[in-house]
């Protein structure tokens, strides 16, 4: 009878990986401690290595489903930490007793899910969303907002809320527009040059394509139509950068698949800045290059493939 372990969540943080790298490019021997100074420089190599594999291949665990909140009559939206409102997650209520101009006490659905600092969006009676923070959450459907209302909210108006922005978006690989009765439509991704092609950038309607600009701290988001509802939103997949690694206990935003392909890679690096022996160089190097390609194999996703014939050529 086989003895198997029942575990599965083998793993290695910034340090140990970085203390095997060494070992195995010849820098220091397995009873050895790497110093501080040593630690610092392969910790930058490290993260500069991964900085660069974000340009690699699809990395499918880092694309998350980002939802990205409406504002009627704007067409540029930021994505990242000092953008607009755009999350990963997000709570949804309603008004449950109509709301004056100038509340800051709101009797809302549920309160569920919702906490104090929270940022907070409520759909006001002239089609704008009031978006401010929760300052305290008295009960189970009591709220207080730090800023207060600046028009009146009706029963079963909208309310959004979540905790964190998304970080700065490295690319999008789908959008659609979804009503708040629950309806699907694709949102072409398109150029620059068409974007610029588009005459009147300010026609008002459901959009129906977005323009990414991956730029420093937010990326842009171009939308064409002008949205003319609140409560509606666009939901979008998007690649996400990856953790820096700057403590040495930092665990991996990567499946553990991927550390025989870190290790190898870092060690190749460390050999080659600590210039070893020019056989240990390339015998990492090979080792490097194959448990990359190992790793991006595996990085796919499994999906059809769709054959059709040219129809030209069939009349």
């Amino acid at each position: 009878i086989m003895a198997l372990s029942g575990s599965f969540n083998y793993t290695l943080n910034r340090d140990q990986l970085i203390k095997n790298a060494l070992v195995d490019a010849q820098v220091i021997n397995d009873t050895q401690t790497p110093s501080a100074t040593m630690i610092v420089y392969c910790a930058d190599s490290l993260n500069r290595m991964l900085k660069a594999w974000q340009m690699d291949g699809l990395h499918l665990w880092v694309h998350n489903e980002v939802t990205l909140f409406l504002v009627t009559d704007q067409i540029k939206y930021l994505l990242g930490p000092s953008g607009d409102h755009a999350t990963e997650s997000y709570v949804e209520t309603a008004i449950r007793t109509a709301a004056v101009s100038g509340a800051t006490t709101l009797e809302v659905d549920s309160t569920t899910g919702i906490t104090a600092a929270d940022y907070i969006g409520i759909e006001q009676a002239d089609g704008t969303m009031k978006w401010t923070t929760v300052s305290s959450v008295t009960d189970s459907d009591t709220l207080v907002i730090a800023s207060a209302l600046s028009d009146a909210s009706a029963v079963d108006n909208v309310i959004f809320a979540y905790t964190t922005k998304i970080q700065r978006p490295l690319r999008i690989t789908s959008a659609h527009y979804r009503t708040h009765a629950g309806n699907d439509r694709d949102l072409n991704i398109i150029a620059r040059k068409d974007y610029w092609d588009i005459s009147q950038k300010t026609s008002e309607g459901e959009p129906n394509s977005v323009l990414f600009i991956p730029m420093l701290t937010n990326a842009e988001l171009r939308i064409w139509q002008e949205p003319d509802e609140v409560t509606d939103i666009v939901k979008m997949i998007c690649q996400t950068p990856f953790d820096d690694m700057d403590a040495a206990a930092d665990n991996f935003r990567f499946p553990n698949e991927a550390l025989d392909a870190i290790h190898w890679n870092l060690a190749y690096r460390l050999a080659v800045g600590y210039r070893s022996p020019p056989d240990v160089r390339q015998s990492l190097k090979d080792m490097a290059k194959e448990s990359k390609r190992q790793f991006l194999d595996f990085d796919v996703e499994i999906g059809p493939t769709y054959i059709q014939p040219d129809a030209q050529w069939l009349s």
